[in-house]
């Protein structure tokens, strides 16, 4: 492997192409990069074998997130996320939203650790979208990408809360009405 290559402050992104590393392509890679890593604390912090293997998916899904946002305004460009893994996703939502009550307020993140951590990753996935649709003012981003984006932050936030549910961690729910009667 060769070393150095980025001590010019350049990366390179799919079919050759070499960016600055403050490009917004290089930005929402840096920012997939964490989400994936956050998820895989959240695995090994969960002690349920069917939420791993479903974070493991996922995790390797967001490879070809990754192969698609490495492609955009290349010649390389190569639309990598498909309706079909946006229906996996929300497949996945229904499933899990089955095992949790219908929020009442605003959920204050806290609980279990991995549920913590799973909200964390539900943040960084925000963010994500939030850069990926920054995006869309200099290059052409598909909408199936921002799509597969906005189901993940709800995923996550939906295992964040069964992880609760499932330990028997009660939730705090923050209703606002409430508040601005006290």
């Amino acid at each position: 492997m060769k070393y150095g290559s980025g001590d010019d402050g350049t990366t390179g992104l799919l079919g050759g192409v070499r960016v600055p590393k403050d490009d917004p392509r290089v930005e929402v890679l840096g920012t997939l990069d964490e989400l994936n890593s956050i998820i895989g604390l959240a695995r090994v912090l969960t002690g349920y074998q069917d939420l791993k293997d479903t974070l493991s998916h996922v995790q390797k899904s967001l490879y070809l997130v990754g192969v698609e946002v490495a492609s955009i305004g290349t010649p390389a460009y190569k639309e990598t996320v498909n309706e079909g893994m946006v229906k996996e996703l929300e497949s996945l939502i229904e499933r899990y939203e089955s095992e949790v009550h219908e929020t009442q307020g605003f959920i204050i993140p806290y609980g279990a650790v991995s549920s913590a951590v799973l909200h964390v990753a539900r943040c960084v996935a925000r963010r994500l979208e939030r850069r990926a649709v920054s995006l869309k003012a200099s290059f052409y981003v598909s909408k199936t990408l921002l799509a597969y984006l906005n189901r993940l932050s709800t995923f996550l936030f939906i295992l964040a809360r069964v992880i609760n549910a499932r330990g028997y961690v009660e939730e705090e729910v923050l209703k606002i009405k409430n508040m601005m009667h006290d």
